[in-house]
C-alpha cells in the first residue's frame, strides 16, 4: 500500500464521516414545521455514521489480510485499527441518538 492509496484510504472516511457529523449538528433552534416536532435525523444519521465506519474497518481489515508486502500489510492493519478507534468515538459521542 503506497502513501497515495492511504491517503484515498483516509480521504474516503473523512469526507462521508465529516459529512454525517455535519448532518446532525442542529443550529435551528425553532420547532419543526409541518407538526410532528419529532425529529428522525439524529437517529438516521448516527446510525449511517456507526453502519460506515463499522463498514469501513471490516474492509481495511480485510485488505490489510490480503496484502503480501509486510509494510503494506501493517499500513493497512493501522488503518483497520484506525477505523476501530472512530468507530468508538463515535459510538462515545453518538450512541446515545441510536435508540
Amino acid at each position: 500500500m503506497e502513501n497515495k492509496s492511504l491517503y484515498i484510504w483516509l480521504l474516503m472516511l473523512a469526507v462521508p464521516v465529516s459529512v454525517l457529523i455535519a448532518a446532525q449538528v442542529d443550529t435551528d433552534t425553532a420547532p419543526s414545521i409541518g407538526g410532528g416536532g419529532y425529529d428522525l435525523g439524529p437517529f438516521v444519521y448516527s446510525w449511517l455514521l456507526i453502519i460506515f465506519t463499522a463498514l469501513w474497518s471490516v474492509c481495511a481489515f480485510v485488505v490489510a489480510l490480503l496484502q503480501k508486502g509486510r509494510a503494506s500489510s501493517f499500513r493497512a492493519f493501522g488503518l483497520a485499527g484506525f477505523g476501530v478507534l472512530v468507530f468508538t468515538v463515535m459510538m462515545l459521542f453518538y450512541g446515545e441518538n441510536l435508540s
